[in-house]
């Protein structure tokens, strides 16, 4: 008899309104019923908790939690993780750095803390439920360094992948998370690029779960304190700029879905409030 696993993969936004995500995941029902929730950017300030810890423990104690670095500055650290039932068990987890681009343009640099070149990297998971494998992936790729870029990061990522196939046959591949596929969701250059990106894991046997979602994120819906480019940000938000991008993606191989994945928002509302980022659910058939 089959079951149904949920799958969430939601960029926190490096937790700046921790209330408002830790509401949503309890109360909204396309994410109250998550089995497995993939994070990009949960923070980890210097002597201070980190946000999945603090999800964990806040969420009455339904959920689990692991976690990697992604990148690191003086007074605190960004990562990837998983808030995960106790029904899914973690086996194997592997971080994989991705190539770093040499240099920042003047977009990225305006974008960039800190204004060098962020690391970046992958969190891949083995999970067991039911007797079912799942290697599930958190990535997060580089804002800086364009299309070419991202497809670079996100070849090496899949040669690893490959080079560390498990032997289960029959053990299921998903990508999920944020693959900074930047651009104004209804340009055409920027379909292009996206379709550019996700084709290296399409000739890799990956399918686009996430195909029918026009756009996750919202440049000006949620401007992070810390964001270099803040002020701009503030005066785009103050009168009322939007900026939509197809950012997250969810892609799988070795299992289906049971329909296409969904953006999670509030009734009425485009967006919804504690990131500049959508969460993208999904029910995978076991």
């Amino acid at each position: 008899m089959s079951q149904i696993l949920r799958l969430v993969t939601y960029n926190l936004q490096r937790g700046i309104h921790y209330d408002h995500i830790r509401r949503h995941l309890a109360t909204l029902p396309s994410l109250r019923e998550a089995d497995v929730i993939a994070v990009q950017e949960a923070l980890v300030p210097v002597g201070g908790t980190n946000t999945l810890a603090r999800l964990a423990a806040d969420l009455d104690g339904e959920y689990r939690w692991t976690y990697r670095t992604v990148m690191s500055y003086p007074d605190k650290e960004y990562g990837n993780g998983f808030l995960f039932r106790p029904t899914v068990t973690p086996e194997l987890g592997l971080s994989v750095p991705l190539p770093r681009v040499e240099r920042l343009g003047w977009m990225a640099r305006l974008k960039t803390e800190g204004g060098v070149p962020d690391t970046k990297s992958a969190y891949v998971q083995v999970f067991n439920t039911g007797g079912r494998r799942l290697r599930l992936v958190s990535l997060h790729l580089d804002f800086a360094g364009g299309a070419d870029h991202r497809v670079r990061q996100l070849s090496h990522l899949l040669q690893v992948l490959e080079q560390r196939a498990l032997s289960d046959a029959a053990v299921a591949d998903v990508l999920c998370g944020d693959f900074n596929t930047s651009g104004y969701y209804r340009s055409v250059i920027a379909q292009k690029a996206t379709r550019r990106v996700l084709d290296v894991a399409r000739v890799h046997g990956f399918a686009d779960w996430s195909g029918s979602v026009p756009w996750t994120s919202d440049l000006f819906s949620s401007v992070d304190p810390a964001d270099p480019a803040r002020r701009l940000l503030q005066i785009g938000q103050a009168i009322g700029l939007r900026y939509r991008q197809k950012l997250d993606h969810v892609l799988g191989k070795g299992v289906r879905p049971s329909g296409p994945a969904i953006r999670a928002r509030v009734t009425g509302r485009d967006y919804l409030p504690g990131s500049d980022h959508l969460p993208l659910v999904v029910d995978l058939v076991l």
